[in-house]
C-alpha cells in the first residue's frame, strides 16, 4: 500500500521532467527560428540599404578610423572608374590615391605629388568645407567629407562638371559683356570728344560775336546759331548721361549746396528763350529753399533743366512756374519741386509712358517739336538714384505739372558753402594776365584767344604738351589752359612732368609754389575729371566753353593765393 503514492509521485515527476525537457527543446527551437528570422530581416535591410545607396546620384564611400574602405556605392566607382579595380574592403584610400597620382589622374597634383597627397590626407583627418577636384578626363568633382562617431569617415562625391561648364560660360559671357561695355564707354568718350571739339568752335565763336556790336539781323543770326548749338550740346549731354546710367556708371554725389541757388541757376539758363517766346517765369519758393542741404546739385540741376526745357518747348503762351515745398518730418522729410506750364499738356493715361525711353505722349510731337524722348527717362533714373521719385499730371490743352520728390537732408552749418571764399576778386586791369593755351585744334586756339581778348589778356598758344613744358621753362605765366588729347605729349603727361618745374606765376607771392593749370577739354566723363584732379590740375572746364565760364575761371586762378585749393569742374 505504501508504494502506491511513491510510484505515482515518481511517475508524475518523470512526466514533469519530460515536459520540462520538451519545453526547453521547444524554446531552443523557437530561439533559433527567431534568430534566423532576425538574420533574414537584417540581410533584407542590408540589401535594401545597399540598393538605396547604389541608386544614389552622388558617390558615397565609408572609411574606418584608419582610412580603409568599408563600403562604397556604384556611383562612387563610376566617378573614379580608372581606380575602381583597386577598391577593396580593408584597403586604404590613400593607397589608391598614390596609384592615381602616379598615373596622372589628378592634374592639380602634377609636379607636387607628395605635397598634394599630404594635403589630401590632412583633409580626410580633419574634414572641412567641401572642395573641388579635377580629374584627368576634365571632369570636376565636389568632395564633402564628415567624421563619424567612431572615428571613421563618410564621404560624398558630386560630379559638378556641367555646373563648372555653366560657370565658365557665364564668366566668358560676363567678360564679353564687360569688354563690350568698355568698348561702348571708349566709343562714347571718343564721340564726345570728337563732337565737343568742333562744337566748342561753333559755340565759342558765336559767343564772341554775340558780345560784339551787331546789326539787328546779324544778332538774330547769332542768336539762332547759339540756340542750335545749345540744342546740340544738350542732346549730346543727354545721350552721354543715358549711356552712363544704362551702364551703371553714374555716381551720385553727397555734398552741401543751397537749394535756392540750384533752382535759380537751372531757371536762369532759360530766361532768354522765355523772353523770346513771351513766356513769364514764376518762382514760388518757400523759406526752406534757402537752407543748405546734402545731395548732388549737378544731378538736381540736370533734372530741373530737362523739365524746364520740356516746359519751354511745349508752351507757346502763358507762363512756366517752378515751385518748392517740403513734406514729411524727420527722416521721411522730402524736398518737393514742381515745374508747371500752360502748354499743350497730354492725356492723363500717357503720364507713365512719358518716362520710358524714346517715348513721347504723341508720336507727332517728335516731328513738330523734335527731341529724342530721353529727357524724362533720364530724370526718372536720376531721381531713383537719388532715392526720390518723379511723376506727372496734365490735361490736353491745359498744361502739365512735373513733380520731383527728393530726400535732401539739411547739411551741418560747418559744411555750408562759403560764398565769400568762392567769389573771385577783381583782377588788376593795369597789368594784363599772361596766359598759356596748350591746344592742338587751331579753331579752338583761335576761340580761346578771342575769348581772352575781352579781358585784355596776353595769350601764347602751343600745339602740344611738350611745347607747353618748354614754354613755361622759358617764360612766366599767370595761368595755363591745358587740353588733354594732344599729339607728341598729352595734357596729363605734361602736367605730371612739368608741375614740379613750373615757375611761380608773376602775381603770386613766393609762398605759391607753381603755376595754376586749368584743363580745358572735350573729355568730360567722371574718369577724365578724376584723372585731371589726380594729375594736379587746379580745375577742369568741359568743352564747349562759354566765354564767361572761361573768363571767370581764369580770373579766379590768376589771383594771388595759397596753393592746394579744391579742384573745380565746370561744364
Amino acid at each position: 500500500m505504501a508504494a502506491g503514492p511513491i510510484t505515482a509521485w515518481r511517475k508524475a515527476a518523470a512526466l514533469a521532467m519530460r515536459a520540462r525537457a520538451a519545453l526547453i527543446a521547444f524554446a531552443r527551437r523557437w530561439d533559433q527560428d527567431a534568430l534566423e528570422r532576425a538574420r533574414d530581416e537584417a540581410r533584407t535591410a542590408e540589401r535594401r540599404l545597399r540598393a538605396a545607396i547604389d541608386v544614389m546620384p552622388e558617390g558615397l564611400v565609408f572609411l574606418d578610423s584608419e582610412g580603409r574602405y568599408i563600403l562604397w556605392n556604384k556611383r562612387y566607382a563610376e566617378i573614379y572608374h580608372r581606380s575602381a579595380d583597386l577598391f577593396a574592403p580593408g584597403r586604404k584610400l590613400v593607397d589608391t590615391l598614390k596609384v592615381g597620382v602616379a598615373r596622372g589622374d589628378y592634374p592639380e597634383a602634377i609636379g607636387r605629388e607628395e605635397a598634394w597627397l599630404a594635403e589630401r590626407v590632412e583633409r580626410m583627418r580633419n574634414p572641412g568645407p567641401p572642395h573641388e577636384q579635377q580629374l584627368a578626363d576634365g571632369r570636376w568633382i565636389m568632395i564633402e567629407e564628415r567624421a563619424t562617431g567612431d572615428g571613421g569617415i563618410i564621404g560624398l562625391r558630386v560630379d559638378i562638371t556641367e555646373m563648372k561648364a555653366r560657370q565658365e560660360a557665364l564668366r566668358q559671357a560676363l567678360a564679353r559683356a564687360e569688354a563690350a561695355n568698355r568698348a561702348k564707354s571708349e566709343f562714347l568718350a571718343n564721340m564726345s570728344h570728337e563732337i565737343r571739339t568742333p562744337l566748342n568752335g561753333v559755340l565759342g565763336l558765336a559767343g564772341v560775336l554775340d558780345q560784339g556790336r551787331l546789326e539787328p539781323d546779324q544778332r538774330e543770326i547769332v542768336s539762332t546759331l547759339l540756340d542750335s548749338a545749345g540744342t546740340l550740346e544738350a542732346l549730346l549731354r543727354d545721350l552721354l548721361t543715358f549711356a552712363r546710367l544704362e551702364a551703371g556708371q553714374m555716381e551720385i554725389a553727397r555734398e552741401p549746396f543751397r537749394l535756392r541757388e540750384a533752382i535759380e541757376t537751372a531757371a536762369a539758363a532759360f530766361r532768354p528763350r522765355m523772353r523770346e517766346k513771351g513766356l513769364e517765369l514764376r518762382l514760388e519758393l518757400t523759406g526752406e529753399a534757402d537752407a543748405v542741404v546734402l545731395g548732388d546739385p549737378a544731378r538736381l540741376q540736370q533734372i530741373l533743366t530737362n523739365l524746364i526745357s520740356n516746359a519751354v518747348k511745349f508752351t507757346e503762351r502763358g507762363s512756366i512756374t517752378i515751385r518748392h515745398a517740403a513734406v514729411g518730418r524727420g527722416e521721411t522729410r522730402r524736398q518737393v519741386l514742381e515745374v508747371s506750364d500752360t502748354g499743350i499738356g497730354f492725356d492723363p493715361e500717357d503720364a507713365e509712358r512719358l518716362f520710358r525711353r524714346f517715348e513721347q505722349a504723341d508720336g507727332s510731337m517728335s516731328r513738330k517739336y523734335g527731341g529724342t524722348g530721353l529727357g524724362l527717362a533720364i530724370c526718372r533714373q536720376l531721381a531713383d538714384l537719388m532715392g526720390g521719385a518723379i511723376s506727372a499730371t496734365a490735361r490736353p490743352g491745359k498744361g502739365a505739372t512735373f513733380r520731383v520728390e527728393l530726400p535732401l537732408p539739411p547739411a551741418q552749418a560747418a559744411a555750408e558753402p562759403d560764398r565769400a571764399a568762392d567769389a573771385a576778386p577783381a583782377v588788376d586791369s593795369a597789368e594784363p594776365l599772361r596766359i598759356l593755351v596748350a591746344e592742338d585744334n587751331p579753331t579752338n586756339r583761335k576761340v580761346a584767344e578771342l575769348m581772352l581778348a575781352a579781358i585784355g589778356a596776353e595769350v601764347d598758344c602751343v600745339e602740344n604738351g611738350q611745347e607747353a613744358v618748354e614754354a613755361v621753362r622759358r617764360s612766366s605765366y599767370d595761368v595755363a589752359l591745358m587740353d588733354l588729347q594732344m599729339p607728341v605729349m598729352d595734357g596729363l603727361t605734361a602736367i605730371l612732368t612739368a608741375i614740379p618745374r613750373y615757375p611761380a606765376p608773376r602775381r603770386a607771392p613766393s609762398a605759391h609754389p607753381r603755376l595754376p593749370i586749368i584743363v580745358v577739354s572735350a573729355n568730360v566723363l567722371p574718369e577724365h575729371l578724376a584723372a585731371s584732379a589726380a594729375a594736379g590740375a587746379d580745375g577742369h572746364i568741359g568743352k564747349p566753353v562759354r566765354p564767361q565760364e572761361l573768363i571767370s575761371a581764369v580770373r579766379a586762378a590768376g589771383q594771388p593765393g595759397e596753393d592746394g585749393e579744391q579742384f573745380a569742374a565746370i561744364g
